[in-house]
């Protein structure tokens, strides 16, 4: 606590130092206490009334309603549709089909729940592994690569 005061006392001698040179060399402005009043008006000027601009006539456009136009709207043409499922692609989703309902619901095959979780994780992991090994397009060899020899 000491501390703090010494150093606020520091500061404000500082501080008073400055002022006092200030003074003497008498570049200190003397700020009056309080401001100087305004002294009233005796008459109210009032100011020049704004111009006035008319308004620029308005003109009708036409009548048209925007909706009404269908020429102008472009009309997306009708999507093509699905291709059809492929034999490889649907034993991939049987397969994870089968998987879900082994891990939800063991009862509706007839298999226990000690069995159908393990048996279910399987299923899902070959039917996505068979989905996925499917988008893998092996490259066709090049008979004259000779894979870099010298």
């Amino acid at each position: 606590m000491g501390d703090e005061q010494d150093r606020d006392d520091r500061a404000v001698g500082s501080f008073d130092d400055i002022v006092a040179s200030w003074k003497a060399d008498g570049t200190v402005p003397e700020w009056p206490d309080d401001p100087p009043a305004v002294p009233a008006a005796t008459e109210t000027i009032e100011p020049p009334a704004p111009a006035v601009r008319p308004a620029p006539p308005v003109r009708p456009g036409p009548a048209v309603d925007p909706l009404s136009d269908r020429d102008d709207h472009y009309i997306p043409p009708e999507p093509p549709p699905l291709p059809k499922l492929g034999v490889a692609a649907a034993v991939g989703l049987v397969l994870v089909a089968l998987g879900i309902i082994l891990i939800a619901a063991p009862q509706w095959i007839g298999m226990s729940g000690v069995y159908g979780l393990p048996l279910g994780l399987v299923a899902i992991a070959g039917g996505l592994t068979w989905l996925l090994m499917r988008l893998w397009q092996p490259t066709a060899e090049d008979p004259r690569d000779d894979e870099g020899t010298v």
